[in-house]
């Protein structure tokens, strides 16, 4: 019995598996990026510029009901920069296909709908909130949020840079 032979043979074939792994996920990324970007240049042609530069299209029609300022509503999203980069999301299902899920976000429920108080300023960026108020319960909505609107010119950290516009996909729910 060799050990040495035995376990570099096997480590070379794990090597070579990780590559390919690699590559499998690099492609696929790329896939899934692409076609994010070619859904979101096709809602933006149809959708609905308001004056203060946020455009949103309602994707999915919900209930139609309205909700009045001060309900607690849940919102479903995914956030993401102009060049298709995911920098947040409610679902581990999207954040499995763009290769950021966490399994310790997953563990203590990170990843569920958040709660908003409809009608409510300053809990979280202004195009988000404008945008949210377009909705009714069960609609499905791309929002497409100007800097001045999001993070301006300081940005949020390292994940979203300065001036940078951003996307959200969002789901306006009545209950988690």
């Amino acid at each position: 019995f060799d050990a040495v032979k035995v376990f570099t043979d096997y480590y070379k074939v794990e090597a070579e598996n990780i590559k390919k792994q690699a590559a499998v996920d690099a492609a696929a990324l790329k896939k899934v990026t692409t076609d994010k970007l070619a859904s979101f240049a096709q809602a933006k042609a149809s959708a609905i510029k308001l004056p203060s530069g946020l455009m949103y299209v309602v994707t999915q029609k919900g209930s139609g009901k309205k909700p009045t300022n001060g309900t607690k509503v849940f919102v479903n999203y995914a956030g993401f920069l102009e060049n298709g980069t995911l920098f947040d999301t409610s679902s581990p299902e999207v954040a499995t296909a763009f290769g950021t899920f966490d399994p310790q976000r997953a563990a203590q429920n990170g990843y569920s709908p958040i709660p908003f108080e409809f009608g409510s300023k300053g809990a979280m960026i202004p195009g988000f909130e404008e945008g949210l108020s377009k909705l009714t319960i069960g609609d499905k909505a791309i929002l497409f949020i100007p800097s001045k609107l999001g993070y301006g010119e300081n940005g949020a950290g390292n994940v979203i840079p300065p001036n940078a516009n951003i996307i959200f996909e969002v789901e306006m729910l009545d209950k988690m």
